[in-house]
């Protein structure tokens, strides 16, 4: 609840500054490399950390299913993966993003409980092997309102398609499990970026929806960009992801937060 009562706050404050600015400063626009057109591509490691609990599968037999988190079946709980983002801008200050994260962990682990998992029962003392594999693939349009020539203020709309793979086996007992989800989540978000120098920035994001009972997402990032020479830039934010479901019997939470950092090309 803590959570959801600051994000509900962020995304309140946005839309406050947003009513602010629009008005008297519409119409202030950048010209890009190429006239009304540019294209941004960005890409670089994002370094997680893994947190969360899952339950998946009804009852078996009156027990379960369990809520499982990483330490039961020993997944990973940090991992470097690949983040890469496309942006086309049209007529100055419009964006339409695609960004692809992958979420893949995997481990094996003697169990030390019972374990439920969609329908099956895994006894104490038997060896797994556990994979958590969840995609996002986010299309996002936003709107850059100039407020000064140091600071701009994006306001935008998106979809995150969410697909996400559990599986658990068990070799010794001869029993394969696993559940596939996907879910896709509206957004609304903000992004304000503030210039204290020509060639760097400080930028701040918030993205995120609820679809009721069914989940709900959050994104938070923040972090600095440094032009280095020509269209090539060099970033690194921190990230913060939590993701929620309840659909398709798999019910539970899962966050990721870390540091990423790369390169950005911007035409």
């Amino acid at each position: 609840m803590k959570f959801k009562s600051s994000v509900s706050f962020i995304a309140v404050l946005v839309i406050s500054f947003a009513a602010v600015f629009y008005l008297p400063f519409f119409g202030v626009s950048k010209v890009y490399a190429s006239g009304m057109f540019g294209l941004e591509l960005k890409g670089g490691s994002y370094f997680q950390n893994f947190s969360g609990h899952l339950e998946v599968g009804g009852n078996a037999g009156g027990n379960g299913p369990t809520d499982i988190t990483p330490s039961i079946l020993g997944l990973q709980t940090t991992k470097t993966e690949p983040m890469l983002k496309a942006a086309v801008y049209i007529l100055y200050d419009n964006r339409i993003s695609f960004t692809y994260v992958p979420y893949e962990y995997s481990g094996s682990r003697i169990l030390s409980q019972d374990v439920y998992f969609n329908g099956q029962e895994y006894n104490i003392n038997t060896e797994v092997n556990s994979k958590l594999n969840l995609y996002s693939y986010k299309l996002f349009y936003d709107h850059n309102l100039e407020i000064n020539r140091y600071a701009s203020l994006g306001l935008g709309v998106g979809v995150d398609v969410i697909t996400a793979k559990t599986e658990l086996d068990s070799a010794s007992l001869n029993i394969y499990e696993s559940k596939n989800v996907s879910l896709p989540i509206p957004l609304i978000g903000g992004r304000i970026k503030i210039s204290p120098l020509n060639d760097f920035s400080f930028i701040g994001k918030f993205q995120g929806f609820t679809i009721g009972s069914k989940g709900y997402y959050y994104h938070i990032n923040a972090g600095v960009n440094y032009k280095a020479v020509g269209p090539l830039s060099i970033f690194a934010d921190y990230v913060y992801d939590k993701v929620h479901v309840d659909t398709n019997n798999v019910s539970g939470s899962l966050e990721f937060d870390g540091p990423e950092a790369g390169v950005r090309l911007r035409f």
